[in-house]
């Protein structure tokens, strides 16, 4: 009997990351845990961590969980927005565990304003939780092609619809809901929505169940992608879904000559995978092989392509040996052992170190198999690429060259390619100079086919400011002081950002005195100190103060002027009765016609010219009303006193 597994048998990444979450919160032992519903769909492993004290509720059982040393487990298939309501409003601990694939379908749905079309079973949790998360919008769930033909041919078809799959949909029903609705509604947006790690169990499991004789698909009774599995799998061969290693004795005994496939749920964990192998591998007819078949039997066979864990048992200067359980000495040449690694190997590896390799090429005459280390370290690295991708992480990694059209950043040995548009530099700037840089970015886009990755700092740097600016928005008040740039200026004021967020100063606001234009004060690149003096967070508006009391010219002169005191005043304007001087920028006296000259005069041109500086005493001010009084006369009359003063002591 040959056993078939699938590379992509058990947890997928959301659900290791569920468990992983519920197993650190139950190593620490510190407060009651509760699952809203099983955390995933497995028996097994649900029965377990029930005999660890975790407690099942459900959604109406909400109001029974203490407050106190208590957390709430939200599981990876999501929860209607109203449960994060009711949770928080009566302010219970919970722990998110919701697969990052369908957290960006209840962000799609969230925000984006359609009649969503939802592809997927409506009785299951998660297409309950992304219902539960739709906003003002309507939808429709439907189970496959013949519900969604049913509501096409019903439905508006002019109104703008948006549509999305349960992330375990089988891929191929999907691809009929594709082309019927692209077909009849034109402004439809499709959102691939399947998970990638989902369509990659499904297809793997299509191509072994094509060369096996019987295929076994090990998963929970509730479980949709179990389902699914077992469903493209039936296809192609007789299916058993089982859910444990006891399972085995409820089906025939397979011949000794059989292909059995064998793939598992997403909810299914390694153990009982690897269970199940053990038996299958147990109950194998043995009785009539020979001694030397049985000998034979006791080596593990290989194939090329095989991941295998060995141990080290030499290390020559160019080459390390390693024992892989089979009758071959595996051989790892230095060029198949990454660069940093291979400078220096008495450092980096020891004799009895375990590795973990690939292997590349039987040689069965010199009785050794070709190994490659840097094989297995870059699928490992793709895969962190790909759990990089999926979760929305952003990375930090070195720029290593600048190519046609962007830059390549190195990243666990992988190549990520980031367009010189997604780059954030300006389109004048020189990408050369970028390498051996650090920088931040997400990966945007994967071709798992063609092994490559497109990443984003701009999709970042997009983030970070829109965090920036929403607590920007939290913190804002009347009264608070910024520091900011003026951006632009308009004939009624000064726009002046204040880190991501624009604020306006009104012309009125920039100076105490009668502006034409606000380059009379400011200009375009000024950095300016501000006060918030009114915000409307609804509008986004922000009123900003530039003048304030301390350079308030009637405070000015009320603390550093006095009646009788001799000033030098700037002539501003003419009137038929007087002259209009400025005091100090913002205040203007009058000097009264008759104040002006020791004579009589019909008009103060006849003595007085626009921009004139004069000496002038103040012989009133009225600061309730904001009136200056201004003497020319006043000093003119002065002189001539102490003139006939000197006259009279000179005789």
């Amino acid at each position: 009997m040959k056993i078939i597994r699938s590379e992509y048998a058990g947890f997928c990444f959301g659900v290791r990351r569920a468990v992983e979450l519920l197993y650190r919160e139950l190593d620490r032992g510190e407060k009651r845990i509760f699952t809203l519903g099983h955390l995933i769909h497995n028996d097994d492993f649900n029965r377990e961590i029930a005999e660890r004290g975790v407690k099942v509720i459900g959604e109406d059982e909400l109001e029974l969980v203490p407050k106190e040393d208590s957390v709430v487990f939200i599981r990876a298939h999501g929860a209607p927005m109203a449960v994060y309501r009711r949770l928080e409003s009566r302010g219970i601990p919970y722990v998110d565990a919701t697969c990052p694939y369908v957290k960006k379908i209840h962000n799609i749905v969230g925000k984006e304003e359609r009649y969503f079309l939802i592809i997927g079973d409506a009785e299951h949790p998660e297409v309950k939780g992304i219902v539960g998360q739709v906003g003002a919008y309507p939808c429709t769930v439907c189970a496959d092609d013949g519900e969604l033909s049913e509501f096409i041919r019903g439905c508006d078809k002019n109104r703008g619809y948006g549509m999305l799959a349960q992330t375990t949909l089988d891929v191929s029903l999907w691809e009929r809901c594709r082309s019927l609705a692209k077909d009849a509604l034109p402004d439809i947006i499709i959102y691939d929505t399947i998970c990638s790690a989902t369509e990659q169990r499904q297809k793997d499991a299509a191509r072994i169940a094509k060369q096996a004789d019987v295929m076994l698909v090990i998963g929970g009774t509730d479980s949709s992608n179990t389902k699914k599995l077992a469903g493209v799998s039936q296809r192609y061969c007789p299916t058993y879904k089982i859910l444990n290693a006891l399972d085995l004795d409820k089906i025939a005994k397979f011949h000794p000559d059989s292909i059995v496939g064998l793939t598992a749920g997403a909810s299914t964990p390694d153990r009982i995978i690897e269970e199940v192998i053990n038996k299958m591998e147990e109950t194998k007819n043995t009785e009539e092989m020979s001694f030397e078949e049985l000998l034979n039997q006791s080596f593990k066979t290989l194939t090329s392509g095989e991941e295998v864990t060995g141990v080290i048992t030499g290390i020559m200067p160019n080459e390390i040996h390693v024992d892989l359980g089979i009758k071959q000495t595996g051989i790892l040449p230095v060029s198949e052992i990454s660069d940093a690694e291979a400078a220096d190997l008495q450092a980096n590896f020891k004799v009895g170190d375990q590795v973990t390799v690939l292997v590349q090429k039987f040689n069965d005459a010199e009785g050794i198999v070709n190994l490659s280390k840097k094989r297995v370290d870059s699928k490992l690295g793709w895969k962190k690429v790909e759990e990089a991708y999926n979760e929305g992480a952003v990375i930090t990694a070195k720029v290593v060259n600048a190519v046609k059209g962007g830059i390549l950043v190195s990243y666990e040995g992988q190549n990520v390619f980031i367009p010189g548009s997604l780059t954030g530099l300006p389109k004048s700037a020189e990408l050369s100079e970028c390498v051996g840089n650090e920088v931040s970015f997400k990966i945007i886009e994967l071709d798992a086919a063609k092994h490559r990755a497109v990443g984003s700092v701009r999709v970042v740097l997009r983030e970070e400011k829109k965090a920036q600016v929403a607590k920007f928005w939290e913190e804002i008040e009347e009264g608070k002081e910024y520091t900011g740039t003026v951006k632009s200026l308009t004939s009624y004021g000064a726009f002046v950002d204040l880190g991501g967020v624009d604020g306006m100063i009104h012309i009125t606001e920039l100076s105490w005195k009668r502006l034409k234009h606000p380059n009379e004060v400011v200009n375009v690149g000024d950095t300016v100190t501000t006060f918030v003096k009114a915000v409307n967070k609804e509008t986004k508006k922000i009123s900003l103060g530039y003048k304030t009391e301390e350079t308030n010219p009637w405070t000015i002169l009320e603390r550093d002027y006095n009646e009788g005191d001799v000033v030098k005043v700037k002539v501003v304007n003419f009137a038929p009765f007087g002259a209009f001087a400025e005091v100090v920028p913002g205040a203007d006296g009058l000097i009264h016609i008759s104040q002006i000259a020791d004579r009589r005069i019909a008009k103060p041109e006849e003595v007085l010219e626009i921009g004139q500086e004069v000496e002038a005493q103040i012989i009133g001010l009225d600061f309730e009303n904001k009136k200056i009084s201004l003497s020319i006369r006043a000093l003119l009359e002065d002189k001539e006193e102490v003139s006939e003063a000197a006259e009279e002591d000179a005789e």
